[in-house]
């Protein structure tokens, strides 16, 4: 049976096609419900890219039940699993990850350096990564789908359900932007709910990062990405990526902690 919806800061549904500054402080308030840019990196960098993100070698998976079918180029802080020392490894390896990254479009600018450096310049009190007791998060995570298998879960995320560090204290809402590097021609569809989960259902999503569909209804945008696309949504609300069935669904992502707009956004993945 369907939930019945429950609205918890709740979103508007136009979707904006420019990244701005007026269009980043409205979805940052919730007065839009999403930013798509076409085009926004070359598609033939990105495809390049993609191939190696594929084939990388710190290619690993999410280690939820409903997450676990979905690649990751190093580990997004969610993996950290409130664990010291996995906690360690992830900010040790920050640094080093990002510039892996970096270098893997050499010598073209990373779509997520892009993205940074317009949310420095666009934000009325500019933007940093996001350093947790005082050491450096990863920013630019590859989220690799294989053909048929990977999906996500209808789920939500935010950073105050995966550490209680000092510098998260005052988060507002939580953005998330994916550049998408390789998308197959059919599935590999973003869906979103605009609305946050019931405290059941965050129960759900917190136990195994997911919820079955046929339990929420649906979603208020379905949007097929094209390769170089930029999306720019709130996850704190429900949102899922669907199989696709031809080849790899592959992007890369940042998320995006706003604190009102006279305290700098923070980036991570």
């Amino acid at each position: 049976m369907t939930a019945t919806a429950h609205v918890v800061r709740s979103a508007t549904n136009e979707i904006a096609t420019e990244l701005t500054a007026r269009t980043l402080l409205q979805l940052a308030e919730r007065e839009i419900g999403a930013i798509h840019v076409r085009g926004y990196y070359p598609v033939e960098i990105a495809e390049q890219v993609a191939q190696k993100a594929i084939n990388h070698q710190a290619l690993g998976h999410y280690h939820k039940q409903y997450t676990s079918s979905v690649g990751r180029v190093y580990m997004p802080h969610i993996d950290t699993k409130w664990d010291a020392e996995l906690t360690k490894q992830y900010h040790d390896s920050a640094l080093p990850a990002i510039e892996d990254v970096r270098s893997m479009f050499h010598p073209y600018l990373s779509p997520i350096d892009r993205v940074r450096l317009e949310l420095q310049e666009l934000w009325p009190a500019g933007a940093n990564l996001l350093r947790l007791r005082e050491r450096a998060c990863f920013v630019g995570a590859f989220r690799v789908f294989q053909p048929s298998t990977s999906k996500f879960y209808p789920h939500n995320d935010a950073i105050d359900q995966e550490t209680d560090a000092p510098e998260i204290a005052g988060v507002l809402n939580q953005l998330v932007a994916n550049v998408y590097l390789q998308v197959p021609k059919k599935g590999g569809d973003l869906h979103l709910w605009l609305r946050e989960p019931t405290p059941e259902e965050t129960a759900t999503i917190l136990d195994v990062e997911g919820l079955q569909p046929d339990s929420v209804e649906p979603p208020v945008h379905v949007i097929h990405p094209e390769a170089g696309d930029l999306i720019i949504f709130s996850p704190r609300m429900l949102h899922a990526v669907t199989s696709g069935e031809d080849e790899h669904r592959v992007g890369a992502a940042a998320f995006i902690a706003t604190k009102g707009p006279r305290e700098p956004l923070v980036y991570w993945s």
